[in-house]
């Protein structure tokens, strides 16, 4: 990785930092597309290492708020999306693992975009473990999946929850990619050396919470995430 392309990472995940620390989801809609791009080896184990910082933050921060009962049935279903997740990526070559996190991310922007809204209770809690450990272990873009179970949720109740079952989730993940050889000391460097940059977007988090809360900052970050993905898409068909 360039000097340049360290900068334009740690922008990307600084702003996916502060997104979600606003508002619980963000750092793989934002930073994932382009950083899969810079350094393919960043999905799905350092950008789920990068994003561990966040995720700590929210679980700490929002504890009061976190929902003890969903979070118990989302990490019993965890281990059924973790193995169909991780058995996924390693088949898949760098330029598949591209184009299947940009649409995987569109696929979840569209989705949230018409306000989908599943039925609630302990099936969307065992549905939202699942997919949300599914869609960690393959593109590293737990929020999505997340979101459309728990949209009608407050705020702090998503984060702390998504946050603590993100935490657990993720060290899953990485500890299974070691095991198969697709997490090692290259993946691990990459990962701590861009976690300063998650620290430069969490003081954005809290400036942002009271700014642009509501539904126009959903429109933003969704506008993001497309755009994002898209360019990503072209660029790897166009390539191939």
């Amino acid at each position: 990785m360039s000097v340049w392309e360290y900068i334009v990472a740690a922008l990307f995940i600084g702003a996916g930092a502060g997104t979600q620390a606003c508002i619980g989801i963000g750092m793989g809609l934002i930073a994932g597309p382009i950083l899969v791009v810079i350094e393919p080896t960043f999905v799905p184990g350092p950008m789920l290492l990068v994003a561990s910082g966040v995720n700590l933050r929210n679980a700490v921060a929002d504890r009061a708020a976190l929902n003890q009962p969903a979070l118990g049935r989302q990490l019993t279903a965890a281990p059924i999306g973790l193995v169909a997740g991780v058995a996924l990526t390693s088949t898949l070559s760098d330029r598949s693992l591209a184009i299947a996190v940009s649409i995987f991310v569109l696929v979840a922007v569209a989705v949230q975009a018409v306000g989908f809204r599943p039925p609630e209770g302990r099936r969307a809690d065992y549905a939202a473990g699942a997919g949300t450990a599914f869609s960690s272990a393959v593109a590293a873009v737990p929020g999505p999946v997340y979101a459309v179970f728990a949209s009608h949720w407050k705020p702090e109740a998503l984060r702390a929850t998504l946050g603590t079952f993100m935490v657990a989730v993720a060290a899953a993940i990485i500890a299974a990619n070691a095991v198969i050889g697709d997490f090692g000391l290259r993946q691990l460097w990459l990962g701590l050396a861009l976690l300063p940059a998650v620290a430069l977007g969490l003081p954005l988090g809290s400036w942002l919470r009271p700014r642009l809360a509501g539904p126009r900052f959903r429109i933003i970050v969704l506008s993001v995430a497309a755009s994002s993905a898209t360019v990503v898409l072209i660029r790897q068909l166009v390539s191939g």
